[in-house]
């Protein structure tokens, strides 16, 4: 799997090069609609009990300028629990080229895809369910959140229809979870801040 992945990344980048060296004199419009398709993992601390959770996204989005574009996004992220956040995705990129750089946000909810958990205090370490609430009531029932994520990638086109990108963000995710005793409902919160790191296939 390792070798798989190493192998990706420098096909990805050997395209980025020859897509360099062309030197495009014809403009490239990225108006009009296209899918964008990622995958990558959520680097997260060292003491977290998944501390690269895969996550994958497609956008679904049209190019309203020849830089801007806007879309939504559905896409699972695998943390302590399974998750799939729903976005809404802005592009601009800064070239009218088949290869060039660009900045997006990407803001939405994540919905809880997993009924219950009973290990999620071991991904932070700033909550013990063991220390502030009895051992019998360490299961939780997550309640999704809100997320955002900023950044920045790298797009290069291989044709008119076909591309791929490679991107860098910041993902920030708040998270609920509900517990009950009796009449009583408890909740519990946590924030999550990510380093996000993805490629993807682009398809126009």
């Amino acid at each position: 799997m390792k070798k798989i992945k190493i192998f990706i990344v420098l096909l990805f980048f050997a395209n980025l090069v020859q897509a360099q060296d062309e030197k495009e004199e014809t403009p490239y419009s990225h108006q009009g609609y296209f899918n964008a398709t990622s995958f990558g993992v959520l680097v997260g601390a060292k003491d977290n009990t998944n501390s690269a959770p895969f996550s994958f996204m497609m956008v679904n989005a049209y190019g309203i300028t020849d830089q801007i574009a806007l879309g939504l996004g559905v896409g699972v992220d695998f943390l302590s629990e399974s998750y799939m956040p729903i976005v809404m995705d802005v592009r601009y990129f800064f070239r009218q080229q088949k290869f060039t750089p660009f900045a997006f946000v990407q803001a939405g909810y994540s919905v809880p895809l997993d009924n219950e958990t009973n290990n999620y205090y071991l991904s932070n370490p700033y909550f013990s369910l063991s220390s502030i609430w009895p051992s019998e009531y360490n299961s939780l029932k997550p309640q999704g959140g809100y997320l955002f994520s900023p950044g920045v990638g790298l797009k290069s086109m291989l044709n008119d229809k076909l591309g791929m990108t490679f991107t860098l963000a910041y993902h920030f995710q708040g998270l609920s979870f509900d517990r009950t005793t009796g009449d009583k409902d408890e909740a519990m919160e946590i924030k999550m801040n990510r380093l996000e790191i993805k490629i993807g296939i682009l398809f126009k």
